[in-house]
């Protein structure tokens, strides 16, 4: 992989409730490790500053070696505050990488190249015509997006910025964990 020439930050957004999957899903064992690690291994392996957003200090460990903790004590009233939280913190980078704590499978590669082209707007990669996550959002939108509020993130912005949708190799853009049957079910 070739280094970034922008200065970008990983986020991995961790602050659910885990309602569905009937306990703190991002604590779940997966290749024996917490869930949550392996969104954070990919952003390390990009290269990206890692930062994690956590409704308690027990996922932020399990996310193992980060740069920084955010703690955000209103991830109750949604995804949009888990935003805004780490857009405080992160408001001077360039660019941001916003990573699903339920998304073990993506490649760090795929980090890489929606990262590298986010100039403006929102980059989101697309897996076989269905767009994915991560997104990485351009200092552009961040103003936008701390309007944003409720349980939504910035997809709510795709039509409202320039968007750049990227083709990726890479099914994991795709693959996330609300069930414990998904576990069995990720490609990777």
């Amino acid at each position: 992989m070739a280094p970034l020439e922008v200065k970008c930050a990983g986020v991995v957004l961790a602050a659910g409730g885990s309602a569905r999957f009937g306990s703190q899903k991002l604590l779940a064992n997966f290749k024996g490790r917490p869930l949550v690690w392996h969104a954070a291994e990919t952003l390390r392996s990009a290269g990206l500053e890692t930062y994690i957003v956590v409704n308690s200090r027990e996922v932020a460990s399990a996310a193992g070696r980060v740069d920084g903790i955010i703690y955000n004590p209103w991830w109750r009233q949604g995804l949009s505050t888990s935003l805004k939280a780490a857009l405080i913190a992160l408001y001077q980078k360039k660019c941001i990488v916003w990573m699903p704590g339920d998304m073990p499978c993506v490649k760090p590669d795929t980090v890489l190249k929606i990262a590298s082209a986010c100039k403006s707007g929102l980059a989101v990669p697309v897996y076989r015509g269905a767009r994915g996550n991560p997104v990485a959002s351009c200092r552009d939108v961040y103003a936008l997006a701390l309007g944003i509020t409720g349980d939504v993130g910035l997809r709510v912005l795709l039509n409202a910025v320039p968007t750049l949708s990227l083709e990726v190799e890479d099914a994991g853009v795709l693959a996330d964990v609300d069930f414990p049957g998904d576990l069995q079910r990720l490609p990777c």
